[in-house]
């Protein structure tokens, strides 16, 4: 069976968007660490390159942490990672294009 790769990323953020509805909250103050931890998985380095800001609130109760991941030679990538007005996490967005 052979997936393309258009099928494949619609079958991962699928699969991210099941994960995040049906997480369970993160608390206010583990949030920034859960961030790194998401980012770190997600650009495929360790949490000690992630660095995050505070933790902002937004329109509807909704919270966001900004920041930046050091990629050595792909240079530095900033982030959000968002949060629902539950404290649900639900993603990692990239703010740095990657060229693409």
């Amino acid at each position: 069976m052979s997936l393309s790769i258009a099928k494949i990323a619609v079958l991962s953020a699928s699969l991210l968007a099941l994960t995040a509805a049906s997480s369970a909250p993160v608390a206010p103050g583990n949030r920034k660490a859960y961030c790194r931890g998401e980012v770190s998985a997600m650009y495929g380095t360790k949490p000690i390159y992630v660095t995050t800001g505070k933790l902002l609130r937004g329109k509807g109760g909704t919270t966001h942490v900004d920041g930046t991941v050091d990629k050595g030679n792909e240079g530095i990538k900033k982030f959000s990672c968002r949060y629902d007005a539950r404290g649900r996490f639900i993603d990692v967005m990239a703010l740095t294009s990657d060229g693409e």
